[in-house]
């Protein structure tokens, strides 16, 4: 997903199909008409503006007062008449900050299109409590100290990074939630030779944009929050909502309470914890993982695990079918700067909510009407997101009683210790597979040992010099990939590979 700040003559940024309006004047035509006179129509003509679209205006403007026709980007060709980016605007408010509370001039950009803007079905189905995904994405970005004036044009990637993240709702269903965080693995803005550490996003509510009712029903609006490596580890070891209240409380991260995201930032905040005694808060994230079953070790006498039996036929297809449907998303053309939507967080306290917003090819599974297959073994094998949260799965999750799942797709993997209610494993069947979900009892003895092994796992998916002590001198040996890890008495595999690996 490169992406080029570059603009023609004519406003268009480049591999993003995103137009850039200077005053988001009104066009013959055009949808822009109703957004650019949404707070300024008289009441008798409201009815000219979709209700949804209207809601939001006022919200914004309400906010704005003094900024009628913020500076707007939108999607040359609409979601719903066929186009890529699912956020029909986004607008870009200059915010003056509060200097005496440390909040610093920034550009407050906000989405348009997650929520329900027409109330026709055109993109989201009606009736429910909420107005479509019941969401709307903010980013706030710090001005240039060189140009913090309203008159000065703000950086166009944040609007790309935006409806990357759209596009992620949009083709998942996985809503994101004030806690979440998104690792993304590379410069928010896109560029490569900075070096910014600024690689990732925390999710947190907009302090200054609370929730609203709207005609179509109600919207929350999230903020996404830039954050370093070592910052997403402590989210995901720890409490997200604690990191963002270090980063907002430290001086040298110039966010304020506000938090605004400064890019140019090299330093985490202070008291950042990555290791957590306690057990983790994180039970799943999304990563590029698989499975197949292995023989019976015992039987065939040997330990030779390259040699998958054949699944069922139904199994066989439902496998087929998501790797197809994970390569079409693949190659749909995305804008904003190269990275990946790799752990959505979610907390829950037994296995049957272990998978919030199942995918219908699942939904039978978690409550036991699937058939339940089981393995006389099982090698699983992830990519390097996935397999750098194998020591808190093991150490923060397992160790503690609690269960840990990735996801991908409809298919999922959920490490298990003893006695977790509702599980299809036992002690003398540890792999039960029902559908594309694969459950794995994970004895002490063997968290033990797994949490020896895998303790290094978690820099595999790091790509900046910051290690989780702060310290830049101290540098962890570079894991070579693909890498296999083997418990022959437990008929048990990991393999490491690439991402594309997985699915082949």
């Amino acid at each position: 997903m490169a992406q080029s700040n570059a603009t023609g003559s004519s406003g268009v940024v480049r591999n993003s199909a995103l137009s850039f309006v200077e005053e988001a004047a009104p066009a013959q035509g055009s949808c822009q008409e109703d957004i650019a006179h949404c707070s300024k129509e008289p009441v008798g003509q409201d009815r000219m503006v979709p209700a949804g679209l209207k809601a939001l205006c006022e919200a914004y403007s309400g906010l704005y007062p003094d900024q009628p026709n913020p500076l707007q980007v939108t999607t040359r060709l609409k979601y719903w008449l066929g186009g890529h980016d699912p956020l029909d605007y986004i607008s870009m408010y200059w915010n003056p900050g509060k200097p005496v509370e440390n909040i610093p001039a920034h550009w407050h950009y906000v989405s348009f299109g997650l929520s329900d803007l027409h109330g026709d079905g055109r993109v989201h189905a009606g009736g429910g409590v909420t107005s479509g995904y019941g969401l709307e994405l903010t980013l706030r970005l710090a001005a240039d100290t060189s140009s913090t004036s309203a008159g000065a044009q703000p950086p166009l990637w944040p609007a790309a990074l935006l409806q990357a993240l759209a596009r992620y709702i949009f083709t998942t269903g996985n809503k994101f939630c004030a806690g979440d965080h998104i690792s993304w693995h590379a410069a928010l803005d896109g560029e490569t030779r900075g070096g910014s550490r600024i690689r990732h996003l925390l999710v947190a509510e907009d302090p200054q944009l609370k929730a609203i009712d709207t005609p179509h029903g109600t919207v929350e609006f999230l903020q996404v929050v830039g954050c370093t490596g070592r910052e997403l580890r402590a989210a995901q070891r720890g409490s997200c909502m604690d990191v963002l209240k270090l980063i907002g409380e430290d001086p040298r991260c110039g966010a304020g309470g506000w938090l605004v995201t400064r890019v140019s930032r090299r330093v985490s905040a202070r008291g950042v914890r990555t290791r957590v005694s306690g057990p983790a808060q994180l039970a799943g994230v999304t990563a590029a993982v698989r499975y197949h079953a292995l023989p019976d070790n015992k039987q065939c006498g040997s330990e030779d695990a390259s040699v998958s039996p054949g699944l069922s036929p139904r199994v066989e297809q439902e496998i087929k079918e998501t790797l197809q449907r994970g390569l079409s998303c693949m190659s749909t053309d995305r804008s904003g700067p190269e990275g990946h939507m790799s752990t959505d967080s979610f907390e829950m306290s037994s296995i049957e909510r272990a998978l919030p917003r199942i995918p219908e090819v699942m939904q039978g599974s978690w409550r036991g009407e699937e058939e339940v297959e089981f393995y006389p073994g099982v090698h699983l094998i992830m990519n390097a997101e996935g397999a750098s949260l194998l020591p808190l799965a093991i150490d923060g999750r397992v160790l503690h009683g609690r269960h840990f799942t990735w996801r991908y797709g409809s298919r999922a993997v959920t490490l298990l210790p003893t006695g977790v209610c509702g599980a299809a494993t036992t002690v003398h069947q540890p792999y039960a597979a029902r559908g594309l979900w694969m459950q794995i009892l994970i004895p002490n003895p063997l968290a033990f040992d797994m949490s020896k092994k895998v303790a290094k796992f978690s820099s595999l998916a790091e790509t900046d010099s910051e290690s989780d002590s702060g310290d830049e001198k101290q540098k962890n040996e570079p894991i070579l990939l693909p890498l296999t890890l083997s418990w022959p008495e437990y008929n048990f595999k990991i393999t490491i590979v690439q991402d594309l690996d997985v699915l082949l």
